[in-house]
């Protein structure tokens, strides 16, 4: 009888981690592309939102355009006085905010992954104290190249 032996663990592991940087890639560069349409159609990226307290406790908040960054309106008071600015200022509802551009980014089956393991993989891999270097050092690609496939997500 003739078996055949698995994939070595750390072989599985790489390949996953590889698939979720080229999965992060594909999702940004659909989200590029929804952006690219938005624009051209006419809309605006705002970002911002809340900002803190004010010293009298009410809330803070601030509209920036997504691309320059430019401040657009600022303020204090609750959503409401948020939503009635945002209503003055984009009369034809043209605004559209950045975080609500979001696509369903591919999945990645971990396949021969417990699913922690996999969960695990991800939060390592988006994690902000993950560097580059040791992804790259862990996948066997270059530092430019897993640069680009995380920050472009």
């Amino acid at each position: 009888m003739t078996t055949t032996q698995p994939a070595s663990t750390d072989t599985v592991v790489r390949e996953y981690v590889q698939a979720l940087l080229r999965s992060q890639l594909v999702d940004e560069e659909a989200r590029q592309q929804t952006i690219r349409e938005l624009e051209k159609a006419g809309h605006r990226l705002i970002d911002g939102g809340q900002t803190g307290r004010s010293e009298d406790g009410e809330a803070t908040w601030e509209i920036t355009d997504w691309r320059t960054g430019a401040l657009l309106a600022s303020g204090s008071g609750d959503h409401h006085t948020y939503d009635d600015t945002t209503a003055r200022l984009d009369p034809d509802g043209k605004w559209i905010h950045i975080d609500s551009i979001d696509n369903d980014p591919p999945e990645v089956e971990p396949a021969g992954l417990p699913a922690s393991l996999a969960d695990a993989l991800q939060d390592w891999l988006g994690s902000a104290g993950t560097s580059d270097e040791d992804v790259a050092e862990f996948v066997g690609w270059s530092v430019e190249e897993v640069a680009r496939h995380r920050d472009e997500a």
